[in-house]
């Protein structure tokens, strides 16, 4: 019985917390007068069960314009909820974030520009299997 009440509790635990992901995020928003017009570009290629490159590399506290192209024929997103929290996002490019992630169906590329901070996160695709299938990277900003 003991062992019943433990999963129950940590089950009622991981659906409010999603398990240690942040929900409902609110981007931080970059300053107006930042300079996004001279920021480099970082392309990431979203295929079928991959992010090329598999690690991003980024200097913290530096503007980037982080492209995100789908290639492949399928839905995915990227998502990586500690990076989106702890970044300061464009505002006008703040929308296409929910909840840590984004959206980019086949075919289409989607731009941020965002000031990221230092540290280490995790990326996935959340969709069903898709990072069993090893659809994971990584984001070193330092």
């Amino acid at each position: 019985m003991k062992r019943l009440n433990v999963l129950a509790l940590a089950a009622a635990c991981c659906g409010l917390t999603a398990c240690g992901i942040p929900q409902n995020i609110t981007p931080q928003i970059a300053a107006p007068s930042t300079d996004f017009a001279n920021a480099p570009r970082v392309d990431v290629e979203i295929d079928s069960f991959s992010f090329e490159p598999r690690t991003l590399r980024l200097a913290a506290g530096e503007p980037v314009v982080l492209v995100l192209t789908n290639v492949s024929d399928g839905r995915h997103n990227f998502s990586a909820p500690g990076f989106f929290a702890a970044s300061r996002i464009a505002q006008y490019d703040a929308s296409v974030i929910t909840d840590g992630e984004v959206e980019v169906a086949p075919g289409d590329s989607v731009e941020l520009r965002l000031i990221p901070a230092m540290g280490g996160y995790d990326v996935d695709c959340t969709h069903f299997g898709h990072s069993l299938a090893g659809m994971t990277g990584s984001i070193v900003v330092r």
